[in-house]
């Protein structure tokens, strides 16, 4: 409560960023839908009851109760719905395969064309990444000298056993030196100085602490061309970024920590009230993620919907309908218990009260 109190303004500008992002997803079905001629009797930001809504044409949109994401409901989509008639041509079922497969991935595609143009215009108002000469710690080896003494991903090194750091490359060196004695370690975290002490252990014919050693990024100025070539980049790399953190996890080398919509919300506050690139970053992650996680074969999910469509395209049989939408259903019921568990076991911090 502290904290909504405490940020009125970047708050409102998060939860309005979200919503946009949903927006911009759904938006993306809708228009693909009616452009391959399905009709769309329902756009909703939410789910749950109605709070507002307005007819305009054949469509009825509408925002709900429930703030978990949205959808858009097209005529025949779910199976055994009401006023459908089988032999409808602008009903989801009676287009072509291809249509259907551009209708469902175009919330997704919209959401990484977003994004690549969010960063377009962080590159050309702030220039483009480029690897800089200080250090930061990448990652940490679990039960080292550095993950005990509390170094953790993200420090910028600023000198190591008293001599100031100028090039990534010296850190290595000025470690081993020390023969495993302790030495000081200065850092930067959050804007503030810490100094950390650790003793480097032997490992092999080296002394080591158990980190990884990244440039720092730096900006550099650039044409549009070039911008526009990082910006539609982006989405790709940060999709590889993300895959391999999921890697991370499964192979037990990373914890996972989840977030719900309130937890994106908090997550965007923080990067808004660091300014203007901050907060479009932000929002082209953000971005990213709703993307990459709709893409995710899963039911409920588009990617889900995907993978039947693949099959259909491939076996030239449909699958059963109402197998289907079963399988959706299921899978969205897990969803949302999932999502409302993570919102508030992690994002409202309420697990720790049913641990014992």
């Amino acid at each position: 409560m502290v904290f909504l109190l405490s940020h009125p303004g970047t708050i409102a500008l998060a939860i309005l960023a979200l919503g946009i992002l949903i927006i911009i997803h759904e938006g993306g079905h809708f228009l693909v839908a009616r452009a391959s001629g399905m009709r769309v009797d329902r756009f909703s930001i939410g789910f749950g009851p109605q709070i507002l809504s307005f007819k305009r044409g054949e469509t009825t949109y509408q925002v709900a109760a429930i703030p978990l994401g949205g959808f858009v409901q097209i005529a025949g989509l779910n199976p055994g719905e009401e006023g459908i008639e089988e032999s409808d041509p602008r009903a989801y079922p009676n287009r072509t395969v291809l249509q259907r497969m551009a209708t469902i991935f175009a919330g997704p595609g919209t959401n990484y064309l977003f994004a690549a143009v969010m960063m377009v215009i962080v590159y050309l108002i702030w220039g483009v990444p480029i690897p800089g000469k200080l250090p930061l710690i990448g990652a940490l080896s679990e039960g080292k000298p550095a993950a005990k003494a509390g170094l953790v991903p993200g420090d910028e090194i600023v000198s190591v056993d008293g001599k100031k750091i100028t090039d990534f490359g010296e850190v290595s060196g000025l470690i081993n030196g020390s023969q495993g004695r302790a030495i000081a370690i200065e850092i930067v975290r959050e804007n503030a100085h810490k100094t950390v002490t650790v003793t480097p252990e032997k490992d092999g014919n080296d002394f080591r602490i158990g980190i990884q050693i990244w440039p720092k990024e730096e900006t550099a100025p650039a044409s549009f061309g070039e911008s526009l070539k990082e910006g539609l980049l982006f989405p790709v790399y940060y999709s590889k970024f993300i895959l391999h953190g999921f890697g991370e996890i499964f192979a037990g080398r990373q914890k996972a920590e989840f977030s719900g919509p309130i937890g994106i919300v908090k997550v965007m506050q923080q990067q808004i009230a660091q300014g203007a690139k901050s907060g479009l970053s932000i929002f082209a992650i953000i971005s990213v993620y709703l993307g990459l996680f709709n893409l995710l074969p899963l039911p409920a999910l588009d990617g889900g919907r995907l993978m039947f469509l693949g099959w259909e395209m491939v076996s030239r049989r449909r699958v059963n309908q109402r197998v289907e939408q079963t399988v959706h259903m299921v899978g969205m019921v897990v969803l949302l218990g999932f999502i409302l568990f993570v919102t508030i076991g992690n994002d409202l911090g309420l697990a720790k009260h049913f641990k014992h």
